[in-house]
């Protein structure tokens, strides 16, 4: 089941965001992907908030859950820069077309989408490539030490 991103899910989304970060990039520190992880908490927060309602967020977050569990397994978030900023489903909910889930959503209603992966992260490159994502360009990320990818999916 998919549904607004809700502030309830913040912390479970980090945590589950901050193990599968770690784990698809092993050449890294887990304080690397901490900062980021702040920096994550704080937008979410600050675009779930109540003082948020009823304006449009700069992205938009999709969280799926199963069905009758109001527990969130997996989060999309699409900016409105048309960029799949971030994909990912719970160890348990991986491989039962939940990522797939989220990424239909995320495309519904664009025209193109475009995401930035580690060169070292190949099960998130699969993934965008299995979507309909190629390669468009590459720059080197110094703070992680390896090239990033700039993905591009054409949806017309």
């Amino acid at each position: 089941m998919l549904r607004p991103l809700q502030e309830s899910d913040i912390e479970r989304l980090l945590q589950l965001w901050l193990f599968l970060a770690s784990t698809a990039h092993p050449s890294l520190p887990v304080s690397y992907w901490s900062e980021q992880g702040r920096a994550m908490r704080r937008k979410l927060r600050a675009q779930c908030g109540p003082w948020n309602r009823g304006e449009p967020a700069a992205d938009v977050h999709w969280v799926y859950a199963r069905p009758g569990s109001a527990t969130a397994e997996g989060l999309v978030t699409v900016g409105d820069d048309h960029q799949v900023q971030t994909i990912f489903v719970s160890p348990g909910e991986q491989g039962h077309g939940v990522g797939s889930e989220l990424m239909e959503q995320a495309k519904f209603g664009q025209v193109e989408l475009t995401s930035v992966v580690l060169e070292e992260n190949l099960r998130g490159r699969y993934f965008l490539q299995q979507h309909g994502f190629a390669e468009l360009e590459r720059t080197f990320n110094a703070s992680a030490g390896q090239d990033e990818i700039v993905m591009r999916c054409r949806l017309t």
